[in-house]
């Protein structure tokens, strides 16, 4: 049998499965959706004012701090500068619930766009 016959038929001999992602994806949104809704109640809480307070946004002072100190040095070591703009960059992200949610929000919507395609609405 010719080989290169059967694909210029178009006649496929192996076929890849095809995969449905929608369950994946519904619980990707089920997660989202109750993480997205943790958020807003911690958000409201006086312990989350006090961690963020106490915590995160001094934790963002001393960070931005130290990495000015460092950039100012004769011979700044880029290791730990870089080190210290990770740290800067995760305690900005998580200090703030608002923009947090935002970002579970954003991927939220994505989802819903798959699954539901033009039916969504945001």
């Amino acid at each position: 049998m010719n080989n290169s016959k059967l694909a210029l038929d178009g006649m496929v001999l192996f076929e890849e499965p095809k995969v449905d992602l929608k369950v994946q994806l519904r619980q990707r949104e089920e997660t989202l959706v109750r993480i997205i809704n943790a958020l807003r109640g911690i958000a409201k809480t006086e312990e989350w004012s006090t961690l963020k307070t106490e915590l995160f946004d001094s934790l963002v002072i001393t960070l931005t701090n130290q990495i000015n100190a460092e950039a100012r040095k004769e011979d700044p070591d880029v290791k730990k500068q870089n080190r210290l703009a990770g740290q800067l960059k995760w305690a900005e992200k998580y200090s703030d619930l608002g923009k947090l949610e935002n970002v579970f929000g954003v991927e939220l919507q994505e989802i819903k766009k798959k699954l539901y395609g033009n039916e969504f609405n945001g």
